[in-house]
């Protein structure tokens, strides 16, 4: 059934999702825009904070010019009658007057009267219609921003309800193994029927609870989110009903009962569980009340669904393709490409909130481009899920920016530092292992051959160097917004979007960033030579050091020498068509609206997917929370080794089990304190707590970027990959060279730096101006 040419489900479920990331993103840019918005104004008009009252404030009602005299003489008059009637007055010395007391006190009010009235007077002559203009603009723009602003919570459980929804009908949660027989499919909606009327069951007596709160005083905030809960949890179990009575049509008969329980999503496993656990306790609402800690972080998990959408119009581009491009002359061995791989994949990792987004984005071209240069299966499986989780320990990966939001012993910038360190340890390791592992002789092309070819390769992408440029002087020298771990939810969207611009709509779209571009660079030039002046006159701005100024005018003076480079290039360097054709790819359109509809309709499902996950991973730790077992932990061991080595065998079984989003909410409320307790520094316990979930991520019996390369890679493909004869190694290489990685660089993290101070300083190094 379609409307207008799209489906009912894109309708009600695609359009809404889109609606609420656009507003996600205004809201976010719409702060920045205020923030310009009145420097553009104080800069425009003196005194705009002033001004910008104007017709809003009312006229004083004060007498400037009082007649202080005849005032201290009534003033004086009155309070001596008074006094006369007080039979207290003398006994509390109220006879005595001080006409000079009251004089002053007189002269005062006088004087903030003729304050007010100068105030009103310069509104009321320097006001124009320009300002009013203006003024309605920067107020209207602050009032819907924080207006929205506050609604946060509620566009969160919007965006997981519409999205589980769509997942749920969809078939798309994530599990250990896919549905595909009649067996499968009776299974996993029975289970998920279970679970989804458990999360409404729960959400309706944590209602009422909070009714008999009300009802007893007690102040409740965002109450109304209840009604929307309850109503979306409904909806779930509607939806799971309606795909029990009316099955796909494409089930395949037979299968086992056995392994039909492994269809059922994970998410569903965790409420059943949590809802059984809560229930033993006589708590039936638990789940939604550690639901309700989700809430608090809204705007960190609104940001992620905006790195999955990221990711899926990442996906619609041909970014990937064309950094393999310049990879190919090189002809390598496929452990040195797996190497490089995981190298470059790291930052898109990063940049998509490293929660496997980016395996859903590349992981099949991934897996594709590693089999084409005679990468083993099993090899090819390996780098595809390992290339979802190496960047988790860069910036401006979301997962840090939540520790650092828990816990405030440290900070973004500390722990981003000892994440490349970390990174790099952990790919050396990775080199290490897969060169072991390796079944043919390493090869590399000689330099003088490959590197003429991949630097012509590397032209093509110019044009997205320029884009990519463009937005980020827009970003950062129109709205003052530097690209960081807190912007780039915002500022990744609209190079994606300006990028399938490029591809999609028309490639001479190109010339406009262009013409943005140039006098952009022209004018920071002129702003370095400036800064320059400043600097050798001794004449530094106030706020900022000399060497400060030095730093920012040199990677300013180096941005700009890098964007004239690409624009130079891709304007006067031919190269020919190097295009090498590639096949329409499933999922991915030619056109801009195709491109952008499918990149919102896979977003939808996935993020229902991960959010479910996560919102259901928060309450299973909420479970090993009440059930005391991280409270036998003691709060002093013996040695700080044994406190160590209890602490990463817990972080790992937590990893293994649970979403790391969820594991860190867990982590932090409980096993944090602990290991401060014993002498562990907070941020090397954090770092051993990323490495740990990195570890987590590859290790089953969840393995969340196995399950997702299975997903991309498609389950024939995955099946195609096993071995009966050989090692054991060989055999489950897939597994066994990611855990060997991580666990290696894991224990490295952990032991290491007990032994040397040294060796602990540098890899944990405190950033005071952070702190």
């Amino acid at each position: 059934m379609t409307v207008a040419r799209r489906s009912v489900g894109e309708w009600l479920s695609s359009l809404p999702t889109l609606f609420i990331l656009l507003t996600v993103i205004f809201l976010s840019s719409g702060q920045i825009i205020h923030s310009q918005l009145l420097k553009i104004g104080e800069n425009t008009w003196d005194e705009y904070f002033l001004l910008r009252g104007a017709g809003m404030v009312s006229e004083p009602t004060c007498n400037p010019d009082p007649d202080i005299n005849q005032r201290v003489r009534e003033i004086v008059e009155q309070r001596k009658a008074e006094a006369a009637n007080d039979p207290l007055g003398d006994i509390l010395g109220g006879s005595s007057v001080d006409p000079d007391a009251i004089r002053g006190s007189l002269e005062a009010s006088r004087e903030n009267c003729r304050n007010k009235w100068d105030r009103f007077k310069i509104v009321e002559e320097k006001v124009t219609p320009a300002v009013i203009m203006f003024r309605n603009i920067e107020g209207g723009v602050a009032k819907v921003v924080s207006t929205l602003g506050d609604y946060k919570r509620l566009l969160l459980c919007l965006l997981v309800m519409i999205c589980a929804i769509t997942a749920t009908l969809a078939r798309h949660h994530i599990s250990l193994r896919p549905s595909r027989t009649k067996k499968d499919h009776v299974v996993t909606t029975t289970a998920q029927l279970i679970a989804n009327a458990a999360l409404l069951m729960s959400a309706t007596v944590y209602r009422a609870e909070e009714v008999e709160a009300i009802a007893s005083g007690v102040t409740v905030s965002n109450f109304y989110l209840h009604q929307f809960w309850i109503a979306g949890f409904a909806l779930l179990t509607a939806a799971s009903i309606y795909q029990l009575i009316r099955p796909p049509k494409d089930l395949e008969t037979g299968g086992s009962w056995p392994k039909a329980f492994l269809t059922i999503p994970l998410y569903s496993f965790m409420s059943l569980t949590a809802a059984a656990q809560f229930a033993s306790q006589g708590y039936y609402h638990g789940i939604s009340v550690y639901l309700n800690m989700m809430m608090e972080l809204s705007t960190l998990f609104l940001n992620l669904a905006l790195y999955i959408w990221i990711g899926m119009l990442l996906k619609q581009t041909k970014l990937a393709h064309l950094v393999f491009d310049i990879l190919r002359p090189w002809k390598m061995s496929p452990e040195l490409m797996c190497f490089v791989v995981l190298a470059v994949a790291a930052i898109p990792t990063a940049y998509t909130g490293a929660s496997g987004i980016f395996v859903i984005a590349a992981g099949a071209t991934i897996y594709q481009e590693l089999i084409r240069v005679g990468a083993r299966k099993q090899l090819a499986l390996a780098a595809t899920a390992m290339s979802g989780s190496m960047g988790v320990v860069l910036r401006p990966c979301l997962l840090v920016v939540i520790i650092a939001a828990l816990n405030k012993s440290v900070t973004t910038a500390e722990l981003f530092s000892s994440g490349y360190k970390i990174f790099f340890l952990s790919l050396f390791l990775f080199f290490i292992y897969s060169q072991f592992a390796r079944t043919s002789p390493a090869r590399i092309a000689p330099f003088t051959e490959a590197l003429p070819k991949s630097l012509k390769r590397m032209v093509p992408l110019m044009p997205y160097a320029i884009i990519v440029g463009a937005i980020l002087v827009l970003f950062s020298d129109v709205l003052g917004r530097q690209l960081d771990e807190f912007s780039a939810p915002i500022i990744l969207p609209v190079m994606m979007i300006g990028i399938l611009f490029y591809e999609k709509l028309s490639r001479h779209l190109l010339h406009l960033f262009t013409l943005f571009l140039v006098p952009m660079v022209v004018m920071s030039f002129m702003g370095i030579w400036e800064g320059y002046q400043a600097l050798t006159s001794g004449q530094v701005p106030v706020g900022v050091s000399a060497a400060e100024l030095e730093d920012i005018l040199w990677a300013e003076f180096w941005r700009n020498i890098f964007l004239t480079a690409f624009m130079v290039i891709h304007y006067l360097v031919k190269t020919g068509d190097q295009d090498p054709h590639y096949q329409p790819e499933a999922g991915v359109s030619e056109k801009l609206e195709g491109s952008l509809r499918m990149a919102t309709n896979e977003t939808t499902g996935h993020i229902g997917a991960l959010l479910m996950l996560m919102a259901l991973s928060v309450s299973t730790g909420g479970i090993i929370e009440r059930s005391g077992l991280l409270e036998m932990l003691p709060e002093v061991f013996p040695s700080i080794w044994v406190a160590m080595g209890i602490l990463v065998a817990t972080m790992v079984i937590i990893g293994m089990i649970m979403d790391p989003y969820g594991a860190v909410i867990l982590v932090n409320a409980t096993i944090a304190q602990v290991a401060f307790n014993n002498g562990i520094d907070p941020l090397h316990f954090w770092m051993i707590t990323l490495v740990a979930f990195e570890l987590g991520y590859l290790t089953p019996p969840v393995a969340l970027n196995h399950l997702l390369t299975r997903q991309v890679v498609g389950d024939d493909e995955v099946e195609s990959a096993k071995l009966s004869t050989g090692s054991f190694f060989r055999r489950y290489e897939k597994f066994l060279l990611p855990i060997a990685t991580m666990l290696t660089a894991l224990l490295i993290v952990s032991f290491l730096p007990l032994v040397s101070d040294g060796l602990h300083e540098w890899l944990f190094q405190k950033i005071q101006s952070g702190g």
